[in-house]
């Protein structure tokens, strides 16, 4: 059961691709503004549902079994990922800003995907299994981003940094952790 809400929750989190494919095609200033509003949206209700008994209430009814026990007085995930959106969009050359968004959102689901079906090597309560996918497919959307704007260094660089900071147990929110240190580390290898 606990897999299958797993899986659920990670789908929902992979219908997040939307995000870094929307802000390629539209103009950046477009796209910045767009982040924004959506981001102060997800923070709107998050007041609401923290601090509203009744909208608690209903938000649990609906969306309850993707909710993690960290997250039920706390910011959810997908409002993390808005944020980092957010903070990608302003930090970094589009590019790479783009492909941090999608290495948070793909690397990020899959390594839970597959970590929770097939993990069996632990580390830091992860799995290596994990782990590898969450590498092996950050490497692949920025192989696949189109114009080749990214040299073979920034792509392993930026797929290792978001990696690491997926696996690693510190307290920032991994949604914070894994945009920002891969568009760092790719800007830094630019």
């Amino acid at each position: 059961m606990r897999l299958l809400n797993e899986v659920r929750r990670k789908s929902f989190h992979l219908f997040g691709i939307i995000v870094p494919i929307g802000y390629y095609f539209a103009p950046d200033r477009i796209g910045r503004r767009v982040l924004l509003v959506m981001t102060i949206l997800a923070l709107g209700i998050e007041v609401v549902r923290l601090n509203n008994p009744k909208a608690r209430t209903l938000f649990y009814y609906i969306f309850g079994k993707m909710v993690r026990e960290h997250e039920r007085f706390n910011l959810l995930g997908s409002t993390y990922v808005l944020l980092t959106c957010l903070l990608c969009a302003w930090a970094f050359w589009r590019p790479i800003a783009i492909v941090s968004m999608a290495f948070l959102v793909v690397g990020d689901g899959l390594a839970a995907i597959v970590g929770r079906s097939i993990g069996r090597h632990r580390v830091f309560g992860k799995t290596i299994e994990g782990s590898l996918a969450c590498f092996l497919a950050c490497v692949l959307v920025a192989w696949a981003y189109p114009g080749d704007p990214f040299t073979w260094r920034m792509i392993l660089g930026g797929a290792l940094a978001a990696t690491i900071f997926e696996l690693v147990p510190i307290p920032l929110d991994d949604n914070l952790r894994i945009s920002l240190s891969a568009g760092f580390t790719m800007t830094l290898l630019r």
